[in-house]
C-alpha cells in the first residue's frame, strides 16, 4: 500500500508541475502550442512515465529533472519568440502556394515543403470553397492550416516588424525592402526600437508603438 501511495504522490507532483507550466506559458489549448511545446511535453511525459514506477530515483531528483525540463521548454520558446532564424527553424514560415491566381510551383514542388495538393483541395472544400478557380491568394500556415483569399476579397494583413525587428520574409512578400521600411519610419518620425508591430494591409502601413500609440 505504501508503494501505491508513493506512486500517487509522484503522479500528482508531476501533473501539478506540468499544469502550472502550461498555465504560466498561456498555452493550455493544443492550437496554441508550437512544435517546441509538443516535443517538450512528450519529454515531460516520458520523465513522468519513466520515473513514476521506479523506486531507484529519489523524489527530489524527480522534481529537479521535471523543473529542468520545464525551464528548457520555456527558454526555447523565449528564443523562438525573439530570434527569427530559430523561430523559422522550429516553427516555420507561411508557405504561399497561390498568388494573384497563379500557382507558385517552386513552393508547391519543393521537397522540403512536402505539400500534398490533394490535401490542400480537401481543406478548401471543408472551408466551403469549391474550386481553385475562386482563389486569388492562398498560403499554408506553420500550423498546417490553410489561409485563403478568394477573388474580390481583401488580402490578410502582414506583420512587417515585431519588437523593433524587421521580418525580411514578410517584406519580400509585399515586394518591399529594408530601405523602404526605413523611409516609412523616417516619414512617421519614429525609431525602430519604439515599434511593437508594423502591420501592412490594403496597401497601407500602420505602426503600433510600445506605449500603445498607433501611427499611420
Amino acid at each position: 500500500m505504501e508503494y501505491y501511495g508513493y506512486v500517487l504522490v509522484k503522479f500528482i507532483l508531476g501533473f501539478a508541475i506540468v499544469i502550472t507550466h502550461l498555465n504560466f506559458s498561456g498555452k493550455t489549448q493544443l492550437s496554441q502550442m508550437t512544435p517546441v511545446d509538443f516535443i517538450g511535453n512528450f519529454v515531460l511525459g516520458g520523465i513522468i512515465g519513466g520515473v513514476i514506477y521506479s523506486d531507484a530515483i529519489p523524489l527530489y531528483q524527480y522534481i529537479i529533472v521535471l523543473l529542468i525540463g520545464v525551464c528548457l521548454i520555456s527558454l526555447l520558446n523565449a528564443i523562438s519568440k525573439h530570434v527569427y532564424f530559430f523561430r523559422s527553424v522550429t516553427i516555420g514560415d507561411p508557405i504561399p502556394i497561390i498568388k494573384k491566381g497563379r500557382f507558385l510551383m517552386e513552393n508547391i514542388l519543393a521537397k522540403k515543403n512536402k505539400i500534398d495538393i490533394l490535401n490542400v483541395s480537401s481543406q478548401l472544400h471543408a472551408q466551403g470553397i469549391n474550386s481553385f478557380q475562386e482563389i486569388n491568394y492562398a498560403q499554408i500556415e506553420p500550423s498546417g492550416q490553410l489561409t485563403v483569399v478568394c477573388e474580390g476579397a481583401q488580402m490578410p494583413s502582414i506583420i512587417l516588424m515585431k519588437d523593433g525587428r524587421l521580418r525580411s520574409y514578410e517584406l519580400n512578400q509585399i515586394e518591399k525592402d529594408e530601405a523602404w521600411m526605413q523611409q516609412e519610419l523616417e516619414r512617421c518620425g519614429i525609431k525602430a526600437e519604439d515599434v511593437f508591430i508594423a502591420e501592412f494591409w490594403d496597401g497601407k502601413l500602420m505602426f503600433i508603438l510600445r506605449d500603445g500609440e498607433i501611427v499611420r
